[in-house]
């Protein structure tokens, strides 16, 4: 996101801004903070009208929305560029890491005082947090889950699993069951070798908590991706998963497309939100299982969160401060804002607003409410810069593995070797 921006950024270091003049206003010495962020219509009389709850709250502030459907984070980048972005932005997790490792971001500790969040899990507050620092305070929250076609697990006569205790074994079995009770017309997980997300997971299960990257290159052991792409291999030997002439056809495409999309499997692993429009595409009922586990029985989960953040160019860090507390835990805020941008990160504000939530969205709220209790503190290490392509580097390796062109363990040296050269060539 927004990488002209960065050429900017070194003249936009946040301790000018930081010299001890942090406090507060005094009541009536009211300053104008100017607030950006994308989405639809509805999102954006959402958030001027809560907004206005947080002037009245906080009163010595004033605030300039700056919004656009559109383009935002080309926008946002000339802004960067000159010098001039808002005081508060919309952020997600890719933009954190690039303008927070720059000096664009506010570093959150500098105005903690500010804001409470107590509110919020420490593996969701660090999901973004960049060599342990936070430059940023999730408003949303969403995870990788196991979407499960209840309308079709009842068609074939099966029992839904026990997800809060199995291991990935378990889970290809149960898959392999779904191609036998429906005589070979269901697979019943869609392949989940070709996952970057689901790869950091497995390896954070297994012990390593930085997932795929260090500082500067990946840090994986490629024996510990190799055995993430076996698991997949042995799904699609086992017919667990279909083969890769029918796999590789649903890759890559928007969720209608994908083999849960379009009736062909009966699970995937795929983002909790994505059950509203699984439901709506198919007519079908889903449910959502916690992932399994390795024999070690650690989660090893990953949060996505859009967030707000502080740009470093402002000259009111402890009013903008004052405004993300906010718009995160203000609850009469939250009652204008609901969960159009996702299920709140703030647990508080979760509880209050829960009987306002959809029937889908309750459902995604008790899950994430089950994956904060047991992920770890410690959030994995962001991307470095030149590893925007990592996604559909995995993509093509695994691809060439289910089509036996290459072992999993050639797969994965190919494909951590050429990761390794894209962010040395960048870095």
């Amino acid at each position: 996101m927004g990488t002209v921006a960065l050429l900017g950024l070194g003249a936009c270091g946040q301790a000018d801004n930081m010299d001890g003049d942090d406090a507060p206003g005094e009541a009536g010495d009211a300053v104008e903070l100017r607030v950006a962020w994308w989405g639809s219509e509805v999102r954006h009389e959402q958030t001027q009208e809560a907004l206005a709850v947080c002037e009245a709250a906080i009163g010595n502030i004033t605030t300039a929305p700056e919004f656009v459907t559109d383009g935002y984070d080309d926008r946002l980048a000339t802004q960067f560029a000159a010098s001039n972005p808002p005081d508060v932005i919309q952020v997600v997790s890719g933009a954190i890491s690039s303008y927070g490792q720059r000096g664009g971001l506010v570093d959150m500790a500098t105005v903690k005082e500010h804001i409470d969040t107590s509110a919020i899990s420490p593996g969701v507050l660090n999901s973004d947090a960049v060599d342990g620092t936070n430059y940023a305070i999730p408003i949303t929250t969403n995870a990788s889950g196991l979407v499960l076609n209840v309308t079709m697990m009842e068609e074939y006569g099966l029992e839904r699993p026990d997800d809060e205790n199995w291991s990935w074994d378990d889970l290809a079995e149960y898959a392999d069951s779904v191609y036998e009770a429906s005589d070979g017309e269901v697979w019943g997980l869609q392949q989940p070798s070709e996952d970057i997300r689901l790869l950091n997971i497995w390896a954070r299960q297994l012990g390593h908590l930085d997932g795929l990257y260090t500082e500067d290159g990946v840090g994986l052991d490629a024996d510990v991706i190799a055995s993430f792409l076996q698991y997949g291999l042995d799904l699609q030997e086992s017919n667990g998963s279909a083969p890769a002439s029918v796999s590789v056809e649903h890759q890559g495409a928007g969720i209608e497309q994908t083999m849960i999309g379009t009736g062909g499997a009966m699970m995937a692993v795929r983002p909790i939100n994505e059950i509203t429009a699984l439901e709506a595409t198919t007519g079908s009922e889903f449910a959502l299982l916690q992932l399994p586990v390795h024999e070690a029985g650690e989660t090893g989960q990953t949060f996505r969160s859009m967030s707000w953040a502080i740009t470093s160019a402002t000259e009111h860090p402890a009013e903008a401060a004052q405004l993300l507390d906010c718009l995160q835990g203000n609850l009469d805020a939250a009652e204008i804002l609901q969960a159009e941008r996702g299920i709140p990160a703030n647990q508080d504000v979760v509880e209050h607003i829960r009987d306002d939530l959809s029937p889908e969205q309750q459902q995604m709220a008790d899950f994430v409410a089950v994956v904060e209790a047991n992920a770890p503190d410690a959030a994995p290490m962001p991307p470095p810069p030149g590893a925007d392509t990592a996604e559909q580097m995995l993509l093509r390796y695994a691809e060439d593995m289910l089509f036996e062109r290459v072992s999993p363990d050639e797969a994965a040296e190919q494909f951590a070797d050429e990761l390794d050269q894209s962010i040395a060539a960048t870095n």
